[in-house]
């Protein structure tokens, strides 16, 4: 398609038809423009201010209008970058995704800091390998979880993980309250935590003892009061990372001879009904990152 624009008459010419300006501006002709804008010119500093910008107030939100915004940056943004810059970006996007998961997502989720302007793993990741290692089905097998430190290593995955249940937190604090309560250094740790779960399961009350008790565990997540939102809503943005992060990008052809780009990310597997699960998945990136459309049909991998 040809675009003339004629400054001195105030006209557009697309494809040898005449358009007033103001026409054209309400026409499809103008979407073309910005979509060929968009394909060949890289981001000015404004568009780049305004990017990081949204996505630093968006995510961690729960607003339909934050979610969208991703697939807006995806759309407007992808493949206007420099690799380092692009790079970077996702870097920068998941390390908000690092602070939105160190609350209200169950456990207290400790990342490394880094010296390294790139990702690792993305967050959401090893959330979701953490769900399938731990072997976590319900919301009650996440909350036993009180700490999770990612480590970084010399591994496959280039990392690992260090837990700390809240069972193993409380035992010592339990033993702790309880001696100094009854006054005997004596008592041993199986002693006091038969007290502490006679509290927990509203068996005894326990008096002054509870009110100490009740203090070890006010943070302590209530499973009926916690729901997954906070991870559904930081999926798409983990895709967005994965977008950007081009250097782990791959190519593959499919089988019907078509070669495509692609980076793994993880969705939620609803096969399994009333339980935590997610799948890795290939997606191209030329899919939408809010509806990703899944690669099956690969012939030969990672070229």
């Amino acid at each position: 398609m040809k675009i003339t624009i004629d400054t001195n008459k105030n006209t557009v010419k697309v494809n040898g038809k005449d358009y007033g300006f103001n026409s054209f501006n309400d026409g499809v002709a103008i979407d073309l423009m910005k979509k060929f804008i968009r394909a060949n010119m890289k981001l000015d500093s404004y568009e780049e201010d305004s990017m990081w910008m949204s996505y630093r107030y968006c995510i961690g939100r729960h607003t339909i209008a934050a979610h969208m915004r991703a697939n807006d940056i995806a759309s407007h943004c992808y493949g206007r970058m420099s690799e380092e810059r692009s790079i970077f970006t996702a870097y920068d996007i998941n390390r908000e995704i690092e602070r939105c998961l160190q609350f209200g997502c169950g456990p207290t989720w400790l990342f490394p800091i880094t010296s390294l302007n790139a990702i690792y793993t993305s967050a959401i990741d090893i959330f979701c390998q953490f769900v399938e290692d731990f072997e976590i089905k319900t919301i009650d097998d996440l909350l036993n979880y009180k700490q999770v430190e990612v480590i970084l290593a010399d591994n496959e995955r280039g990392y690992k993980i260090e837990t700390v249940t809240w069972k193993e937190y409380l035992r010592p604090q339990v033993l702790k309250v309880c001696q100094n309560f009854y006054n005997n250094d004596a008592m041993t740790t199986d002693y006091a935590w038969e007290h502490f779960e006679k509290w927990d399961n509203n068996e005894d009350d326990f008096g002054e003892l509870g009110v100490q008790f009740h203090e070890l565990t006010k943070n302590r997540p209530n499973p009926d009061h916690f729901y997954l939102t906070n991870i559904d809503d930081l999926m798409v943005w983990n895709n967005l990372v994965h977008l950007f992060d081009v250097e782990h990008h791959h190519k593959s052809v499919l089988t019907n001879g078509k070669e495509v780009e692609w980076y793994w990310t993880y969705v939620p597997d609803w096969t399994k009904e009333n339980e935590i699960s997610y799948r890795r998945v290939r997606v191209p990136v030329d899919s939408s990152v809010d509806n990703v459309e899944m690669l099956t049909n690969i012939t030969e991998d990672d070229k």
